[in-house]
């Protein structure tokens, strides 16, 4: 057996996997987890900025260009890529 290693001692459930939400970051790509305005829950886009609990998040089409940029809460987002 490896030094520092232990055997697992919890004889509970194995099977189940407990979900983890990842805090929220600058420069984290994000996903809309519903609509904002015109654009649909799926939508993705980067955090630019974290302030008073709001997230700005710049949304960019093809060839890198600004589409918009969109205040909302964690609440409304998932974590895609950080």
């Amino acid at each position: 057996m490896p030094h520092g290693w232990s055997p697992p001692t919890s004889t509970g459930n194995l099977g189940s996997v407990a979900t983890v939400k990842h805090a929220i970051s600058e420069h984290d790509v994000v996903v809309l987890r519903e609509p904002v305005g015109v654009w649909p829950a799926g939508t993705s886009g980067a955090v630019v900025s974290i302030y008073d609990g709001m997230l700005l998040i710049e949304l960019v089409g093809p060839g890198g260009k600004t589409l918009d940029t969109i205040q909302v809460s964690a609440a409304q987002l998932d974590v895609k890529h950080s």
